[in-house]
C-alpha cells in the first residue's frame, strides 16, 4: 500500500470525491485505506468506506449508534453459533469486503454481517485473504441492517440482493435484511426480509417475515444448521430498560463442567470455557 500511496496521494483529493468518475481498482483501494483514519462528508453524510462497482465508488455512510449495536448483536449471535457448533467458518462485518464479480466486473461489496463456511475459509490463499487480487469468493449467508420506511428504500435493497449479492456465480444461498428503527412515537419498529435461491434454480425469491426469530432453512435444508436469529436479544441490545449483570447476585461459586475451575462471574466463566474448551476443538 506504501507504493500505491506514493502514486495516488498527490492526485486524489479526498475532500472532492467525484461519484460520477470512473476510478481504477488501485485508486479504490487507496481511498478506502486512507479512510481507515479519517472520515469525509458526502451529501451531508459522514462516510469512511466505499464499495466498488464497475469503476464507480459507492459510499457507505456511517451507521447510527443503535443500528451499530444491532449489527454487533447479530454478529455476536452468529459468532457464538460458529464456535458452539464447531463450524470453524469465518464471520465478518462491513470492514470485510468480498469480490462478487458481477457480470464479469469487479464488484466489491461489504455486507453488515456475513458467514463463510470452513471449506471456503480454510482453502483461501494469501492473495484472497489479504487483498482483492485473488480468485473471487463470496460468503453463503449475508445480513444487512437498515430501517426501511418507504417502498423506494426497499427497492434499493431488493435490487442489491437480486442483482449483486445473488448474481450468477456467487455462493450466497440466503440473505436477511433486518429493518429496525423508531416510529414517530419513538416506538421500536422491526421487520425482517429474506432472499433465497432454491436448488437448481436461478430465480431469487423474496419473503417478508415480520418481526420474529429466523431460522436458515431453504428448500428443507438448513444453510446454517441450528442457527436461529434471536430478535429478543436484538431488542435487549438496544433497550434502555435492559441491564445485564456481569456477575451473580451472591458469592456462590459455579464449577466448570469440563475442568476443576470455579467461578462467581458468569462472563469470566464464558470467556474461560470458550478459550480453554470450545476454541481448542477448532484445531
Amino acid at each position: 500500500m506504501a507504493n500505491i500511496s506514493k502514486v495516488y496521494c498527490e492526485k486524489i483529493d479526498l475532500e472532492i470525491i467525484d461519484l460520477k468518475k470512473v476510478y481504477t481498482f488501485e485508486e479504490f483501494e487507496y481511498i478506502n485505506d486512507q479512510l481507515k483514519t479519517r472520515t469525509i462528508q458526502l451529501n451531508g453524510k459522514p462516510v469512511n468506506l466505499f464499495e466498488y462497482e464497475n469503476g464507480k465508488l459507492i459510499p457507505m455512510p456511517q451507521t447510527p449508534y443503535a443500528r451499530g449495536k444491532v449489527v454487533l448483536e447479530i454478529g455476536r449471535q452468529l459468532a457464538n453459533w460458529n464456535i458452539e457448533t464447531r463450524q470453524n467458518g469465518g464471520v465478518t462485518f462491513s470492514q470485510g469486503g468480498f469480490n462478487f464479480n458481477v457480470g464479469g466486473q469487479r464488484t466489491i461489496l461489504a455486507p453488515d454481517v456475513s458467514f463463510t463456511p470452513k471449506q471456503t475459509d480454510r482453502n483461501l490463499n494469501s492473495l484472497q485473504n489479504w487483498t482483492f487480487q485473488g480468485q473471487p469468493f463470496t460468503p453463503i449467508f449475508i445480513v444487512e441492517v437498515d430501517f426501511i420506511e418507504t417502498e423506494a428504500q426497499f427497492q434499493v435493497f431488493d435490487d442489491r440482493f437480486r442483482n449483486k449479492i445473488f448474481a450468477q456465480g456467487t455462493a450466497v444461498e440466503l440473505g436477511f435484511l433486518v429493518s429496525i428503527g423508531q416510529d414517530e412515537n419513538n416506538q421500536l419498529v422491526g421487520n425482517i426480509h429474506s432472499w433465497r435461491r432454491y436448488e437448481n434454480s436461478d430465480t431469487v425469491h423474496h419473503y417478508e417475515h415480520g418481526w420474529r426469530d429466523m431460522n436458515t432453512t431453504v428448500n428443507g435444508q438448513q444453510i446454517l444448521p441450528g442457527f436461529i436469529l434471536d430478535v429478543e436479544m436484538i431488542e435487549k441490545a438496544i433497550s434502555k430498560q435492559y441491564s445485564g449483570s456481569s456477575s451473580s447476585d451472591d458469592d456462590t461459586r459455579s464449577a466448570c463442567p469440563k475442568c476443576a475451575e470455579t467461578f462467581t462471574d458468569n462472563h469470566i466463566f464464558m470467556k474461560h470455557f470458550r478459550k480453554e474448551h470450545a476454541l481448542k476443538r477448532r484445531t
